[in-house]
């Protein structure tokens, strides 16, 4: 099975797609919500743990990270 994460900015294309992909009955479509989305409680307490154990030298800066990928 493959799973595919799809960012479209345009919604009428969005909407276009998802009518086209619902035709086809190979394919499921699943649209996801940050409603949908579920961080079970294990994962959320690695991420608490992981921050907390953080040091200032851990991060850095947004607009350093971003600019990296020109």
């Amino acid at each position: 099975m493959t799973q595919l994460l799809l960012d479209i900015q345009d919604e009428s294309k969005t909407n276009k797609l998802l009518e086209f992909l619902k035709t086809l009955n190979y394919i499921r479509v699943h649209q996801l919500s940050e409603e949908n989305v579920i961080v079970s409680e294990s994962e959320k307490n690695l991420m608490r743990e992981r921050l907390k154990n953080a040091k200032a030298e851990d991060f850095k800066d947004w607009d350093d990270v971003m600019h990296s990928f020109d």
